[in-house]
């Protein structure tokens, strides 16, 4: 056979099988393949989360001036006391008073016991003005300001509270190369909130109201990284329809551009598989 047929028999092969390609990877071809879902419209809201424990807004720690031995405790803890009431009264004489308004939370000697100059003996903390601190990213702490309603979801009940940014650090704190800002949620005492309990503070990042949403799995993107859906067309061919996205909470997202709410859009089994299917459809 003459070099001449040879290479007329490979065109032949080859145009064969670029129609056969382009037959096969149709996607109109594998509707079955294909899961549908119809845009929504709905609300979307993008939240940070931090994570921080319930503590006293303020605590104020009594120490010996000198040596003495405690004659009598005048409260107990777990009792509120108010700045300037006597809690701690001496064999010597004298007195220690309350250095603030609160609750007595730790008396650390006995009575009977003695002291010496410096011996921590007692606290008072402010339980009836919980906050909870947390660690800001550099990069999300121009989101938050001072003022600003957060919700705080208590981890132990399931409440959520609505707390407020009362601090926000002017410098950062660096550990191991990394920065944060620490800052600080009033919390409303409701009489349920122990010292200890883990929170979880979600605040406000993006929303869009009466959005036309559909599932984050239903985006594909080509191969210069531009987001399409495959839809119906009038024809009931599947086709790629281009769209402009705006935010996502990681479930759903927003379809700015492209897609209205109530049309079908439909999803193939896998990214992995179609990538390739498309680069070939775009490619051949």
């Amino acid at each position: 056979m003459s070099k001449k047929h040879i290479r007329r028999i490979v065109v032949i092969l080859l145009a064969a099988a670029a129609v056969a390609a382009v037959i096969l990877l149709n996607p109109s071809r594998h509707k079955s393949r294909f899961t549908e879902e119809t845009a929504r419209t709905q609300d979307i809201r993008i939240h940070y989360t931090f994570s921080g424990n319930v503590e006293p807004d303020s605590s104020r720690v009594v120490t010996a001036s000198g040596r003495g031995t405690v004659k009598e405790w005048k409260f107990a803890e777990g009792d509120k006391v108010e700045e300037g009431d006597a809690v701690l009264l001496p064999k010597s004489g004298g007195r220690y008073d309350a250095p603030m308004d609160g609750t007595i939370s730790d008396l650390y000697i006995d009575e009977g016991d003695d002291y010496l100059p410096g011996d921590t003996l007692f606290r008072v903390a402010d339980y009836d003005h919980p906050i909870v601190k947390i660690k800001v990213d550099e990069y999300d702490v121009s989101a938050l300001s001072r003022g600003m309603t957060v919700d705080v979801k208590v981890q132990a009940t399931g409440a959520v509270l609505t707390g407020e940014i009362t601090r926000i650090a002017q410098e950062a704190t660096v550990n191991n190369d990394l920065a944060y800002y620490e800052a600080e949620i009033a919390l409303p005492q409701d009489g349920t909130l122990s010292m200890g309990l883990t929170c979880e503070v979600s605040v406000l990042r993006a929303s869009a109201s009466n959005a036309t949403t559909v599932s984050v799995g239903a985006i594909q993107y080509s191969d210069d990284g531009k987001p399409y859906v495959y839809c119906y067309s009038r024809g009931n061919e599947i086709v790629r329809q281009n769209v402009l996205l705006g935010i996502n909470n990681g479930s759903i997202v927003e379809i700015v551009d492209g897609v209205k709410s109530g049309e079908t859009i439909l999803i193939p089994p896998s990214n992995a598989k179609m990538m390739p299917m498309m680069r070939m459809m775009n490619h051949p």
